[in-house]
């Protein structure tokens, strides 16, 4: 089985198209949050990921637009109201098992606030807090947050961080998304220009 990675779509339509495209003969799509900005809304992002079957969860980006007392963009008459409740619907975090897989999904960190709209940022490198990540009870964790696409392992947990399809923080302008093969643990990024 095959399962398409995303995160940190940030409303970037064309990015996120182009990202479905590569990912096209993914079984599952799993987004890792931060769909929108904090503000700016984007009907067409929302739609594509129902439309697509996307699983996700909401992001840092996305809780400031759903929780922050008076944000006047949740009033804007651009935004439909059938997306702003799909949005507040999506978890936090997100457990599964794919193909045998124990599948664990988090935007920043496991201990993140669920209201938060702060994330922890989690690198490889960055040994205590990324070793915290063997607390989890899963095969594969799956990050967003840092738009730095990575694998890594934690004892025996595989992370992916599949980058962002929506905004380059790597020093380059392209933009990643990833494919995870259940089967043999590979997975395979695909880096793509804005």
């Amino acid at each position: 089985m095959k399962i398409g990675l995303i995160s940190d779509i940030h409303c970037n339509l064309p990015g996120l198209e182009r990202a479905l495209d590569l990912l096209g003969d993914c079984d599952e799509l799993l987004c890792a949050g931060d769909i929108l900005y904090q503000y700016r809304f984007s009907n067409e992002v929302l739609g594509l990921l129902v439309a697509r079957g996307v699983r996700a969860i909401v992001g840092n980006h996305d809780k400031t637009v759903l929780y922050t007392p008076g944000l006047p963009l949740r009033q804007s008459a651009s935004v439909d109201p059938g997306h702003l409740a799909y949005l507040a619907a999506l978890p936090d975090q997100l457990s599964l098992t794919l193909d045998g897989l124990r599948v664990a999904m988090f935007h920043g960190a496991p201990w993140d606030e669920p209201r938060a709209t702060s994330a922890c940022y989690l690198y490889p490198e960055d040994e205590r807090q990324f070793g915290r990540l063997a607390e989890v009870d899963a095969d594969v964790i799956v990050l967003g947050h840092t738009h730095r696409a990575f694998t890594a392992r934690v004892g025996e947990i595989l992370v992916v961080n599949p980058g962002s399809c929506g905004e380059p923080r790597d020093g380059t302008r392209n933009l990643t998304c990833a494919v995870l093969d259940t089967a043999s643990r590979d997975v395979e990024f695909h880096r793509f220009p804005m």
